[in-house]
């Protein structure tokens, strides 16, 4: 049956017409003479369609078709005229209150049933977003009930383990370490200052910070970076010592005791670097992923705050930290599950692409995080920016846009590098060159600038053209969702107090 239609008619020989022309394709039709008989009938039992008569005795068919919509019981069902009045007025007053079509008679059958069918399909596909909407409104609710239940358990256990990590120091795990003070928090746990009882040497323990919901997989994820960690045996990989689970039931990892500064902490300083240095910071990073991805190990949270500038005794040693959401590929264990809760593991700021729809991705997702690293030391700047964290901007914007090039911010910028960098930012994971590649890249840029020093962060500021570059920002950001001109306006301010510090840190040098 293709749909069920009911005629509305005073005329018993249209009444009959139709019903034969409807019932030979297909359709279930029920019939009335009087539009007061019809209501009691539609109201009984409710037709997909109505065709509805003007000119009949007690009742019009204007009457009866604003006593349907005012119903909420009958209000949805579409109403197609079909009458012999044909003057324009007729037609707008029908619709006006509600009717779908109109039809004048004598009509012609195949446009009476094309316009049947049309109306039906319409009826329908309205239906199923009406439904679909209603599911999704209920779904949203209970997502919200949700996060607002996960909110305030994460609250909770992020105040009882912010006052446990208070009163930590001092304690003794397993009887081999002692904490002493906290120097840090972040990721899965806070970081002390510890010492080695048996050795007597210093070092750094990172305590698993538990909350409501914590399960042997979180425990799993937290020995991962112990062991992921390890596996990338380099230099410029932080070391790990030791992973345990105390006695009282504290999880905790041992790592070797870095002193300096991250990188995130260096841009908050300087805002961007010389050349140089982000040579000398690039190269070590793009080896220990080389490592790293040759073992089959993604790190997949490179950022500022995972790069460490460690001061050791032979001069400044660059460290990778955090390899706690790294993930072991082809390792068939429960840790391939540990992303089915459809949590994404990394900082959005520094996602790549692939990582943000969650389609299949390598070693080359660190690359482009790597990239956005890059971007930002040579620039001062995010190649993305959004207003309020606005997450589904950001996300856009990594999906589908492409940044400013660098030389547009920093015309001193050597060409080559501007090339690279934008290379490692392709939105096609294909396109980026491998940890082993970039490293290629960036050592020969080295060696071209035969160790000349350029400053990209003195010299650049005399010839920078800001007009241009936030006329760039602008096209840029209006084609992101959800923004508006204070996002240029932030850039603007952002960039004008770079340079404002940059002139005087130039000025003091002079």
């Amino acid at each position: 049956m293709k749909g069920d239609v009911f005629i509305v008619d005073d005329n018993l020989n249209n009444l009959e017409l139709l019903e034969k022309l409807l019932s030979e394709n297909n359709y279930r039709v029920r019939m009335a003479n009087s539009g007061k008989r019809a209501l009691r009938a539609i109201r009984t039992e409710l037709p997909e369609l109505i065709m509805l008569d003007i000119n009949m005795p007690e009742m019009d068919g204007y009457q009866v078709c604003q006593e349907l919509k005012s119903t909420p019981q009958t209000q949805n069902i579409p109403i197609i005229f079909i009458s012999a009045l044909d003057d324009t007025l007729d037609k707008v007053k029908a619709f006006k209150l509600g009717a779908v079509d109109y039809v004048t008679k004598p009509f012609q059958i195949e446009e009476v049933l094309a316009r049947i069918e049309n109306q039906l399909v319409i009826s329908r596909l309205r239906k199923e977003l009406e439904e679909r909407n209603s599911k999704l409104i209920t779904k949203n609710e209970e997502l919200k009930r949700k996060n607002e239940e996960l909110i305030n358990s994460y609250e909770r256990a992020s105040k009882i383990f912010s006052a446990l990590s208070e009163v930590l120091p001092g304690t003794v795990l397993d009887g081999k370490y002692r904490l002493e003070e906290k120097i840090g928090s972040g990721g899965f746990g806070s970081v002390y200052k510890s010492v080695h009882l048996a050795l007597n040497n210093l070092v750094a323990i990172k305590v698993f910070c538990p909350t409501n919901n914590t399960t042997h997989i979180d425990l799993e994820r937290f020995r991962l970076e112990g062991v992921s960690s390890c596996q990338v045996n380099h230099s410029n990989a932080i070391s790990i010592y030791d992973f345990s689970i105390s006695s009282t039931g504290i999880a905790y990892l041992v790592m070797e005791l870095l002193k300096g500064i991250s990188l995130a902490d260096k841009l908050k300083q300087k805002k961007c670097l010389s050349l140089n240095q982000c040579l000398e910071i690039a190269v070590p990073i793009c080896q220990v992923l080389a490592k790293a991805h040759s073992a089959g190990i993604i790190h997949r949270d490179i950022k500022p705050e995972n790069i460490f500038l460690h001061k050791s005794d032979n001069g400044e040693i660059v460290k990778v930290l955090d390899f706690g959401i790294a993930k072991l590929l082809g390792e068939k264990t429960d840790l391939d599950r540990l992303d089915t809760t459809g949590l994404v593991l990394g900082t959005p700021m520094y996602l790549s692409p692939e990582r943000i729809t969650g389609e299949p991705y390598d070693g080359r997702s660190d690359i482009y995080s790597l990239g956005v690293v890059l971007y930002q030391m040579l620039t001062g700047v995010l190649p993305f920016i959004v207003k309020q964290n606005n997450l589904a901007s950001l996300i856009y914007m990594h999906m589908t846009q492409s940044p400013v090039a660098l030389r547009e911010l920093n015309p001193i910028i050597p060409e080559a590098m501007e090339a690279l960098v934008m290379e490692t930012l392709s939105k096609e994971p294909e396109k980026r060159p491998t940890a082993q590649q970039l490293e290629a890249a960036l050592i020969d840029m080295q060696f071209q600038l035969e160790g000349m020093i350029i400053d990209i962060t003195k010299e650049n500021t005399q010839t920078l053209n800001p007009s241009f570059v936030l006329e760039t920002l602008e096209i840029q950001s209006t084609q992101a969702i959800n923004q508006d001109t204070s996002e240029i306006n932030t850039q603007k301010t952002e960039f004008q107090a770079t340079r404002s510090m940059l002139d005087e840190s130039h000025k003091s040098h002079s």
